[in-house]
This record gives C-alpha cells, sequence and structure tokens, in this order.
C-alpha cells in the first residue's frame, strides 16, 4: 500500500513520464492530469487526514479488543511505518516556531514534539540556484589546464555522463566499450566476486560506494564524451600501468602508489587537482565535479533536442539517467520560467571545428544523440521488464 500511496504524487503531476512504475502503469488506464505540485499537495492534505483518522481508529479499536469489549481481529502493526509517532523539535526549528507563531509563544518553553510527517510531497525547489552548474562553454577550458590526460579523461566524464565521481573512480574496463563509445556504471554489489574487488583489501573493498543508481545505462552527450574518449586513449599510451592486478580504469600515476586505484586517493587531494585547473581557466562560483553533474542534468531537462523540434527529455528519463531515486530530487534542474543563463544558450548555438570545417552542435551530433537516445530507451525498459 504504501508503494501505491508514494507513487500517488508522481502520477497526479508526470503520469505516463514519471520514474515510478507504478504511476505510468496507471497513467495507461486512467491519464494523469498533470497538475502542478502544489496542487498535487493540497490533494495529498485530503489524504493524509484520511490516514492519520484510520490509524486513530485502529488503535483505538485494538485496546477495546485488548480490554474484552470487541471480538474483531485487529493488526497490531500500524497502519504506516511512523505514522502517529512524534519526535523532539531542532532546536533552531524551535526557536523559529516561537519567534513566528503567536501558539508557539505562548506555550510554556515553547513546542517539543512534532508529528511525523506522513506520504510527505515536495514543491518544486524554485530557489535552486543553477549558477551551481558549470557553464557549458568553459568545460573545454578547464580541462585544457589538468596536467595528466588521467584527470582530464576522468572529469571529461563526469561531464558527458553526468555520473557521480565515486561511480566515474570505480569504473573498470569491462564496463567500457570504446569502439561502440559506450559507458555503462555498474555498482559494485551487483558482481561481488569481481576479482578487481577481491584484489583490494577489506579495509580498500569498504570504500567503494554506490548511491542506489537504478540502471548501468548512460547517455554520454557531446562534446564531451569524444573529449573523453580521445583523453582515455592518451591516458592508456602514456601514463596508464598496464598490470594484471586488477581492472579500474583510473589509477594513481606516478609515485610509490603507481598502479593503485585512484578511488583510494584523499578527495581533498583530487578535489584540489580540479578547482585549480577551473581557477586557472578563470571560472567563478563553482568548484568541485559534483558541478558537473548539475551541468548534466540541466543540460538533458531542458536543453536536449528531439526528434519533435522540442527541447528537453521527460524528467522520468533524466531521473533514470542521473540514478536519482526520487523525481524530485531531478525536477530542481528545470528552469521553471527562469531565464536561461547566457552561457548554456551561448552554447547550444557555437559553432565546433571537427574535420576542418565548422559545423554546429546540431549538424554535428543530434542524429547521433537521438539515436543514442533511442537505444538507452529500450534498455530502460529492458531492466524494468527484466526486474520485474
Amino acid at each position: 500500500m504504501l508503494e501505491v500511496l508514494e507513487a500517488y504524487d508522481e502520477y497526479l503531476v508526470l503520469g505516463a513520464n514519471s520514474g515510478n512504475a507504478i504511476a505510468r502503469s496507471i497513467d495507461e488506464t486512467l491519464p494523469s492530469p498533470h497538475i502542478s505540485r502544489r496542487s498535487s499537495a493540497t490533494k495529498h492534505a485530503a489524504v493524509r487526514k484520511f490516514l492519520k483518522l484510520s490509524e486513530r481508529v485502529r488503535a483505538q479499536m485494538l485496546e477495546l479488543t485488548k480490554a474484552g469489549a470487541g471480538s474483531a481481529i485487529i493488526d497490531e502493526q500500524n497502519l504506516l511505518v511512523g505514522i502517529g509517532d512524534k519526535h523532539e523539535i531542532p532546536p533552531f526549528q524551535r526557536r523559529a516556531l516561537i519567534t513566528n507563531s503567536m501558539l508557539a509563544g505562548v506555550i510554556a518553553r515553547g513546542p517539543k514534539l512534532i508529528e511525523e510527517s506522513v506520504l510527505p510531497t515536495t514543491v518544486p525547489d524554485i530557489t535552486y540556484e543553477h549558477e551551481r552548474a558549470f557553464p557549458f562553454d568553459k568545460v573545454g577550458d578547464v580541462l585544457s589546464h589538468l596536467k595528466t590526460y588521467r584527470d582530464k579523461a576522468l572529469y571529461a566524464l563526469c561531464a558527458a555522463s553526468g555520473c557521480r565521481i565515486s561511480e566515474a573512480l570505480q569504473l573498470l574496463w569491462d564496463d567500457l566499450d570504446t569502439k561502440a563509445q559506450a559507458v555503462r556504471l555498474v555498482a559494485p554489489k551487483s558482481r561481488p566476486s569481481c576479482r578487481s574487488y577481491l584484489a583490494l583489501d577489506p579495509e580498500e573493498r569498504d570504500l567503494l560506494v554506490w548511491k542506489g543508481r537504478a540502471t548501468p545505462v548512460t547517455l554520454l552527450i557531446e562534446p564531451f564524451a569524444t573529449m573523453f574518449f580521445e583523453a582515455l586513449a592518451a591516458y592508456m599510451r602514456y601514463e596508464y600501468l598496464p598490470h594484471a592486478r586488477h581492472g579500474f580504469v583510473f589509477q594513481y600515476t606516478r609515485g610509490g602508489e603507481q598502479g593503485r586505484p585512484y578511488f583510494l586517493a584523499a578527495a581533498s587531494s583530487r578535489n584540489g587537482v580540479l578547482n585549480r585547473a577551473i581557477k586557472l581557466a578563470g571560472v567563478e562560483h563553482v568548484e568541485g565535479p559534483h558541478s558537473l553533474r548539475h551541468m548534466y542534468g540541466t543540460y538533458l531537462l531542458n536543453y536536449f533536442p528531439r526528434l519533435d523540434g522540442t527541447y528537453g527529455l521527460p524528467i522520468g528519463i533524466v531521473q533514470k539517467l542521473m540514478g536519482h531515486r526520487q523525481a524530485k530530487d531531478t525536477a530542481k534542474y528545470a528552469r521553471y520560467d527562469r531565464d536561461l543563463l547566457e552561457a548554456e544558450l551561448k552554447y547550444a548555438n557555437m559553432m565546433l571545428f571537427g574535420n576542418g570545417k565548422v559545423r554546429s552542435v546540431n549538424e554535428l551530433k543530434r542524429a547521433a544523440l537521438l539515436s543514442r537516445l533511442a537505444e538507452v530507451e529500450a534498455q530502460l525498459e529492458e531492466n524494468e521488464s527484466q526486474a520485474a
């Protein structure tokens, strides 16, 4: 029942574009009204009240039955996990309540407990700062200021796929198809007997992380995909140390650590390398590899060119490609009538050089992107059918 209730918001707002299978299934029979998040939150208020009243009736009937006043069989488990529970209000929230609420202000020492939220919905994060997204037209400049081909390949991959830095660092050679120029992002837990993982010490294996990405499929965007494979080829030729110890793509390239998996390096050290390149490229207000992920999400959700002449992929597809568990995490990348950032618009129309000719991004890559998108959607459907 909880899964159905959680799908209600997705159904009302997104329908067939939802990343939730239940919401999409219902939409096939009863098309979604595609209402706003705020309207959905209003509808959920009535559902919440019904659930709370139902839980109160269940608890009272259970109490009567235990007292011998009833013979009905009542489930001792709560209707929903956490329903009716209360938790202590954090000090900063208590201060805010006392300051802004007349009722809270007259309660001795202020309110102390608050009821757990039931069936929460989230209004789109309109205040999301899109400046956190890396400017499209500066990625190439930053990559050029990185000193090793390994780092150029690593961060070009982050830009091309929108993957988390942990997903990129844990990439194995088996996950790459250089001929097809495709990359798969695979959860370590899905292959526990992998030779590369067994080659690690137990403490090192504990450093392998995964944040719940639902699909290994990626959609690489240009020109960053080409930058990645070109840097990867140079990395393999000039820096990579061939060995049979493990199959991690990215490794230390010098010193006593040479050949060891690079995901073992301190995050502060890696981020320092990238942030220095960002500074040298004259890019302001962004730092760290996660800004590349923001850029990718913003591009797919708003600017990806589609066959019907529109721009932006369905949020359900973007959600899966980015490995988000909930659509609300993906929705923050939508523009919601904000002005498009000048740098991104500029990039969408800028000209690229290839084979001595000047061609636009659409002329050069649109057909390839749409073709790859069809493959990705087919693979996503196949993964869903296998999971079912």
